[in-house]
């Protein structure tokens, strides 16, 4: 599980030059700290440098070994991330006239909602729906049901995005910076799935087993769960952590590894 959290620059040095200067004038020394039955250090003693270097090793590591892995203290609240949820639920759960006019399989829209995209060429359709937004093309006005939500959500996971690349130059032994320095960081793709009460479970599936083909995928996940990734040839549960997020390592980074 990697800690990807990270503070603005400006507003840490900033903070962290009164927190020093409090901590200077208790001189209470760290022994003062632990004599007063602390639980967490305080921020002016989390060496970033380290907590990078030991985060980048877990990034590494599990991106070789699965493909994926789950984040947490990633920076978006948790607010941010249940109204994400419940915005994507009102979308689908409004009346069908007030969503109408976004239906459609023209993939040339920036805007579309439909029911499984490849439903013509699929062996079997899945029990599911989707609203797909691509790149901060945001529902238009005429509803605005969750824009505003997708507004703040696609904004905090580009940040994430950009860290989570910082993370996976390094783990591959490259600058910081050269992921996002190719476009690895260029273009958002927003999924929004929602999966009705299906009265024969056993027959379907919500989603059947595929890879993703971008560079990386970050999953939102409710508290329901259901999702599996595949680990030497079995199907393994991921457990639904509230608050945490799901990273999946897409086709286009499997392909682009031989070359990094």
């Amino acid at each position: 599980m990697a800690e990807t959290g990270l503070e603005p620059t400006e507003a840490f040095h900033y903070n962290r030059k009164n927190k020093l200067k409090a901590f200077d004038e208790t001189k209470s020394r760290v022994k003062g700290l632990v004599d007063s039955g602390l639980s967490k250090i305080p921020t002016i003693f989390i060496n970033q440098q380290y907590k990078l270097e030991r985060n980048m090793k877990k990034v590494g590591e599990a991106s070789e070994r699965w493909g994926f892995f789950q984040v947490i203290n990633h920076g978006i609240p948790l607010t941010t991330l249940d109204e994400m949820i419940d915005g994507i639920r009102r979308f689908h759960e409004q009346d069908k006239e007030a969503k109408k006019e976004f239906y459609s399989r023209d993939n040339s829209r920036k805007v579309i909602y439909n029911s499984n995209f490849d439903l013509y060429v699929a062996e079997a359709a899945n029990w599911r729906d989707t609203l797909r937004d691509l790149c901060y093309a945001i529902i238009s006005d005429a509803n605005s049901i969750c824009r505003d939500i997708m507004i703040e959500y696609s904004n905090r996971v580009m940040k994430l995005g950009q860290t989570l690349l910082e993370l996976l130059s390094e783990a591959l032994g490259l600058n910081r910076s050269y992921l996002e320095d190719i476009g690895c960081g260029e273009g958002l793709l927003m999924v929004g799935h929602y999966y009705p009460p299906c009265p024969e479970p056993d027959l379907t599936l919500g989603t059947c087993s595929h890879t993703d083909s971008g560079f990386f995928t970050v999953l939102l996940q409710d508290q329901i769960g259901g999702l599996q990734v595949l680990q030497q040839n079995q199907w393994l549960d991921v457990k639904s952590i509230h608050g945490a997020l799901v990273v999946n390592l897409g086709d286009m980074m499997q392909a682009s590894l031989p070359y990094l």
